[in-house]
């Protein structure tokens, strides 16, 4: 078990796991004082999860950090148990796993002093023979780059994003808006739609897939983006290197990437 979580202010790494190589790093931004980003990896099961806690304080801190340590244990029970090969019923688990987390959350934060109002996103990558499950809660994302292409795997559950789908604002005034930030759904929320979005592809060869936390996407275009991404095959070296456009862009907020090759 190979397991990477961020610390106060940065913090990276990289391996393999399985035919996917990958790379990662944090960075608490220009800021804030703390890094409420976390991330993790584990690579026997394939899975690699990133989360922005918030909740002030400590909470925050305390939100991604459960998240990225429980999520795993979660998925790696829910898998074991019987094992599944269906791109159908794998969905289904993933999205079960999700649900699962959100309780658990609510439960801990009950449990732990100062933390009651604590919450965060999650967006993860779940490898399985050759295949790529996404699910996310909040508004850290995920990317796939094809042929120099980049497309939004997840879906944004926030104020903001529900007024473009809903044609009230233009998608160009999304990181402009008042609302920014506000979301709808994230892990710890009560109420019971706390439903993950959760989707499924083959990547070919040659593509990557990039989870981030909104630090880096409030400063860096997905065009920016696809371009730092195509330049750098080495997951590591894009993952810095998406880091520190973020940072050079004001770094107001925790920044992480995550960047995946298949091999």
């Amino acid at each position: 078990m190979q397991t990477k979580r961020s610390v106060d202010r940065r913090r990276s790494g990289s391996g393999s796991a399985g035919a996917v190589r990958w790379g990662a790093a944090t960075d608490v931004g220009r800021i804030r004082e703390q890094n409420e980003d976390a991330f993790a990896v584990r690579e026997d099961l394939g899975l690699f999860v990133v989360s922005d806690g918030m909740g002030g304080h400590a909470g925050g801190k305390v939100a991604a950090g459960t998240v990225v340590q429980a999520l795993p244990l979660i998925v790696e029970k829910r898998f074991a148990s019987r094992p599944v090969r269906s791109a159908r019923a794998i969905k289904r688990r993933l999205d079960g796993a999700v649900r699962q987390l959100n309780r658990y959350l609510i439960s801990r934060a009950r449990k732990t002093a100062g933390c009651e109002d604590m919450g965060a996103t999650v967006v993860c990558g779940l490898w399985v023979d050759g295949r790529v499950y996404v699910a996310n809660l909040g508004d850290s994302r995920a990317y796939l780059l094809h042929s120099g292409r980049i497309r939004r795997l997840s879906l944004d559950h926030s104020v903001v994003h529900s007024l473009v789908l809903q044609g009230l604002i233009e998608p160009h005034e999304a990181n402009s808006h008042p609302a920014r930030g506000q979301l709808i759904r994230y892990v710890g929320m009560e109420q019971e739609n706390a439903k993950p979005h959760v989707t499924s592809l083959t990547p070919k060869a040659g593509d990557c897939l990039l989870l981030c936390s909104d630090g880096l996407t409030d400063l860096v275009s997905d065009s920016q983006m696809a371009a730092i991404l195509g330049e750098h095959a080495d997951p590591q070296a894009a993952a810095e290197r998406l880091v520190r456009a973020a940072n050079s862009a004001g770094g107001h907020d925790n920044i992480t990437a995550m960047v995946m090759r298949g091999e």
